[in-house]
């Protein structure tokens, strides 16, 4: 989550959770309007993680009962990082109370998490840059994942006031003192704004994952989040995430971390999300949190690129510059994988590698290594005549091939121009 100190949206958060129970689920007792669980099994999908609370202790080979304690003192890892909770009939419960310490007074204020992880090593989620580790921390990895469907049913708190309640993602390839790592809020939801669904995600230096920050907060389409479970879900794709709520598509992220990540989950006041009023105990209810591998994996669909002019296909020949010839369907230095980032697209070459980019400002495309923050390697797709014109973001220019020279070029062509007009084709 986004903490304060990083003054990017709302605040961080963290996670606590129950042991894996292969057999039967038994869901706490539902309400009128609740939305029941999931069934456990689900179809296309392999079980990977699954906490259903139906014991009342907290696994500790897969969850770490502390919030980030490498950042804090070890006197107050065992006071304001330590969790706060209670398992009992198949719930979760995540607490705060009126006497809970702030978890890092000399770096983070008066801010209360109760919080759970499972990950941890010296320096991850660096939410605050000038913060120094304050002591080493063993390793702990209960788990981490790259890619799948996340599903939580949760009951929120209704406490009012300042606050929020979360469950997020943090990645964990980058193992420095920069943290460079990316974060993908699947919940973050505020005391005062209680049917609305908060969503964010936050680059952090990650090169390949937001150059600014994404937030959503819109109301839910129905129910109580507060009084009734409802189920929240999460498809992480290599180019997508989708946000799914009592299984109904809710939100979608064009853009997705390309790395392993940690689950986090728990509840705070004093964040981004506002001060804490006098109600107390603040709570909110897991009744599960499941992670699901999709059989067969994400696997990548090419195209080729096909200029309209021409009637041949963009190539990547090892030259540094984009070439269009009469490529043969099997030619793989011609296929394209299309990628999403910030709301365009990155086209990537199946045989090399590389991405179609200008950042060179030669005059023509060029390919090569170019990281996914960077606009020159970033293209809109504007429909024209049936077909697309590549837009990039960083020149406002189109690719075309307009002069005949066998390379790919970039410029101000008319949108008439069927050399700057392109066809996508699916490689069979």
């Amino acid at each position: 989550m986004a903490h304060r100190f990083r003054k990017v949206l709302a605040a961080a958060t963290s996670m606590i959770l129950g042991v894996t129970l292969a057999g039967i689920v038994t869901a706490p007792p539902a309400q009128a309007d609740d939305t029941p669980p999931s069934p456990l099994a689900k179809p296309g999908y392999t079980l990977d993680f699954a906490e259903e609370f139906d014991v009342n202790t907290l696994n500790t080979n897969r969850w770490l009962p502390y919030y980030l304690p490498h950042w804090t003192s070890p006197a107050n890892r065992e006071l304001g990082a330590k969790a706060r909770y209670t398992i009992a009939d198949g719930v979760l419960t995540q607490r705060l109370d009126a006497d809970t310490p702030a978890w890092n007074p000399q770096y983070d204020g008066t801010v209360k998490i109760s919080s759970i992880q499972t990950y941890n090593k010296d320096y991850w989620h660096k939410f605050n840059g000038s913060m120094p580790l304050n002591h080493h921390e063993p390793d702990f990895n209960g788990y981490t994942f790259q890619y799948g469907y996340v599903e939580l049913r949760a009951k929120k708190s209704n406490v009012g006031g300042g606050g929020h309640q979360a469950l997020w993602l943090v990645g964990t390839g980058d193992t420095s003192s920069a943290s460079r790592n990316p974060e993908v809020d699947m919940v973050e939801t505020f005391f005062n704004e209680p049917n609305n669904w908060r969503i964010a995600a936050h680059g952090w230096g990650d090169p390949n994952f937001l150059s600014s920050s994404y937030a959503s907060i819109a109301p839910v389409p129905s129910g109580s989040p507060t009084t009734e479970f409802h189920t929240y879900g999460m498809e992480w794709s290599p180019t997508d995430i989708k946000f799914y709520y009592d299984g109904q598509l809710y939100r979608t992220i064009n853009d997705a971390p390309n790395m392993p990540m940690g689950l986090i989950m728990g509840i705070y006041t004093d964040a981004g999300s506002g001060r804490h009023n006098d109600v107390w105990p603040k709570t909110w209810s897991v009744d599960y949190l499941r992670v699901y591998k999709k059989d067969g994996g994400y696997p990548m669909s090419y195209q080729r690129l096909k200029n309209r002019q021409t009637g041949q296909y963009v190539k990547d020949d090892g030259s540094g510059t984009a070439r269009y010839v009469a490529a043969a369907s099997t030619d793989q230095s011609a296929q394209w994988a299309v990628e999403n980032v910030d709301g365009y697209v990155r086209l990537k070459n199946r045989a090399t590698g590389n991405y179609l980019h200008v950042e060179n400002q030669t005059g023509n495309v060029q390919t090569g290594a170019v990281p996914g923050t960077y606009w020159s390697a970033q293209w809109a797709q504007e429909p024209v005549d049936g077909r697309l014109r590549l837009k990039n973001r960083w020149k406002g220019t189109y690719a075309h091939t307009e002069n005949l020279t066998g390379s790919i070029q970039y410029g101000a062509a008319p949108a008439n121009w069927w050399t700057s007009q392109w066809s996508l084709e699916p490689v069979s």
